[in-house]
């Protein structure tokens, strides 16, 4: 049998023409990054043409390899690469509209626009963290699935450059992919030593090899990324190591324009006199925006690979189907998203008096988790405080994937972007947690989540200046309406068991949008909700046909609200409650049925965060627009005037002055 060959006679042409088609489409736009594109390309040509497993036909089917551009930037070079190799998802003329509006081929790299693209990417180190949960998923699902037959068995790629290997995020999830021994992952490191700013070296000083191998990788190192033979033998060799892989590729940014080498090919498009320049250069001829079908001819390997792989697949799911039905049954469950969860797990309840939603989610989220076996726990080292984690299950390493629960150590950025990865391999989910002061460190990832429709949730506990002693740094603010603010983003902030499993049905149906949800520390008065009605986002818990006002408020605040109501009867002013556990869901509903709810009586909101966001609803917002105090959680709440009675003095003098304006 003869070995494969890595090149042919037409690997010049190809690679020159992802180059060229690469550098026209950024020049029309006036706006791209040509020097990834130049100086990248062999490194995708030897990636796409030899290696990956994909089908073009149908970039979609489940056993493919994944391939992640961190160097969202360069996604040209994506574009041009996908084009060249038949993806059908992709024509020259949405090359001619790069970066145009309502084009498929975007800036950066957007899954939602192209079928082929895994993940979306730009903000650096984010697609390395999101290929490391990639990886993840492929790992814990050929554990559950691999029992008669290889069926889930492919590899993750992802190119990445100097810039985000400078990101910290980086390092946070090189660490977790070598601890976890993720084998099937390999790096590709486009290696060219120049920036934006201009050389990696005036910034920054890393031995690679060091770095990588302190963190359990395998390190390789191909000195010319020209070399297609090189850079195709050190993918094989990569793909039978036994820890994850780096490939560090030496490459010159801009190869074969007059600014090669430099930092102003970096990020500016070329004039048509240096994209002229640069066809001579390369020996170029073919027409603009065209590809020889000599090209496609080089390429067809690809095809005729991926289609082997899709029927090997289809072939492995029929064993499996004739082995064991139940397991048949539970991947295509999976495959489209189907999630399970039932109302009658959660029926026979222990009513509770006084508790912690962190507590009472958490001891919910076991039911579900042990139901949902490739649902998995993200362990910012927080897990213990958070209570998201499966008290069944033992955490993953590297030998053990069976497990449900990963630790990640202090990483949460990571976590939100591995979350993020996990994710996007169907058939997986995850569900992180961390302190809600902290999600400030989750909010890049969060985002870039919420632009790709990536259903990831996340459990900040620890919600309010009720966390007492810890002080300002760890009391939240201002992280409520900064969450609040992010489109395509459910915020649920549970104030009862009813709700905490509303929030957990919310997961369970969710496919396109990242949830966060908000949990106390401390214990409050339960007072029993509605689930039925905690999906409409709020509902009225405490009705009053001849209620004065409304007194909207969320999470532990609900039963803050009820001591309120009591003080206020008192004085005259009937009050109505309303628990509003998820803005989002609540704006979403009808005007029908807002105006039922709201109706026409002042509303006063109590939520212990800022409190500018209130307004949209809210006559009078009573919350905390400054920084917190160190003290005991009652002492705190106190001196910011916010107990029940303090509360209703301030409703009181409002409502007062209210009605002497009106008379």
């Amino acid at each position: 049998m003869k070995s494969f060959k890595y090149t042919s006679k037409y690997t010049n042409l190809s690679i020159n023409t992802i180059r060229v088609l690469g550098i026209e489409a950024i020049s029309k736009a006036n706006s791209g990054h040509p020097g990834i594109v130049l100086g990248a390309a062999p490194i995708m040509y030897s990636l796409f043409r030899n290696h990956l497993n994909v089908n073009p036909k149908n970039p979609g089917f489940f056993n493919r390899d994944r391939f992640v551009l961190s160097a969202g930037h360069g996604s040209a070079l994506l574009y041009a690469t996908m084009l060249v190799a038949g993806y059908s998802s992709i024509t020259i003329d949405d090359l001619k509209n790069f970066r145009k509006l309502d084009s498929k081929t975007a800036g950066h790299p957007e899954n939602v626009l192209l079928p082929g693209v895994e993940v979306s990417t730009g903000p650096l180190g984010q697609g390395v963290a999101m290929a490391v949960g990639l990886a993840i998923a492929e790992k814990k699902l050929a554990n559950k699935f691999n029992l008669y037959t290889n069926l889930i068995d492919h590899y993750t790629y992802c190119l990445f450059g100097d810039g985000c290997m400078e990101e910290g995020i980086f390092y946070e999830a090189i660490s977790v992919a070598g601890k976890l021994n993720l084998n099937k992952l390999i790096m590709l490191y486009d290696s060219n030593k120049i920036q934006l700013d201009g050389k990696v070296e005036d910034s920054t000083k890393t031995n690679i090899k060091k770095l990588f191998s302190s963190v359990g990788w395998n390190y390789i190192k191909v000195k010319n990324a020209n070399d297609v033979n090189a850079i195709s033998s050190a993918i094989e060799k990569a793909k039978h190591s036994k820890k994850p892989t780096i490939i560090e590729c030496c490459s010159i940014i801009g190869y074969g324009c007059r600014l090669q080498n430099t930092n102003k090919c970096h990020g500016a498009p070329l004039t048509p006199e240096q994209v002229n320049e640069l066809r001579t250069n390369l020996k170029y001829k073919v027409p603009p925006f065209t590809v020889h079908n000599n090209v496609f001819s080089d390429f067809s390997i690809l095809e005729k690979r991926g289609k082997k792989c899709q029927k090997d697949f289809n072939m492995n799911i029929n064993v499996i189907e004739n082995k064991n039905l139940s397991l048949y049954k539970d991947f295509f469950d999976l495959v489209q998203n189907k999630y399970n969860f039932s109302i009658e797990w959660f029926k026979n309840n222990q009513k509770i008096d006084k508790g912690a939603t962190r507590n009472i989610f958490g001891d919910v989220l076991q039911t579900y988790l042990e139901n949902n076996p490739t649902m998995l726990t993200l362990n910012a080292d927080l897990s213990g405080s958070t209570k998201i984690t499966y008290k069944k299950s033992l955490a993953v390493n590297k030998d053990f994937f069976e497990a449900q629960n990963i630790n990640l150590g202090v990483r949460e950025l990571a976590m939100e972007a591995i979350g993020n990865g996990i994710c996007a391999h169907m058939g997986c989910r995850a569900i992180g947690s961390t302190f809600m002061s902290f999600s400030d460190y989750c909010k890049p990832a969060l985002r870039v989540g919420a632009i790709s429709n990536l259903p990831m949730v996340t459990v900040y506990s620890h919600d309010s200046i009720t966390v007492g002693e810890d002080g300002p740094t760890h009391q939240p603010i201002e992280q409520l309406q900064s969450l609040r603010a992010v489109p395509n983003h459910y915020v649920i902030r549970p104030g009862n068991y009813d709700e905490c499993v509303a929030a957990l049905y919310l997961v369970s149906q969710n496919k396109t949008r990242p949830i966060s949800i908000i949990t106390s520390r401390g214990d409050f008065k339960q007072h029993e909700g509605s689930f039925v009605n905690a999906l409409k986002g709020g509902y009225i818990i405490k009705k009053n046909d001849k209620h004065d006002i409304n007194i909207v408020a969320t999470g532990s605040e609900v039963a803050v609200a009820f001591d309120v109501s009591e003080i206020l009867a008192k004085k005259g002013i009937k009050a109505q409650i309303i628990s509003m556990p998820c803005l989002e869901l609540f704006y979403e509903q009808s005007d029908k049925y807002i105006d039922s709810i709201l109706d026409n009586k002042p509303v006063v909101s109590i939520e212990y965060g800022t409190t500018a966001a209130w307004y949209k609803i809210a006559d009078l917002a009573i919350g905390i627009d400054q920084f917190g105090k160190s003290g005991r959680p009652d002492d705190v709440v106190n001196y910011f005037k916010l107990d029940a009675k303090q509360i209703s003095d301030k409703i009181i003098k409002w409502y007062s002055n209210k009605n002497k304006k009106r008379s």
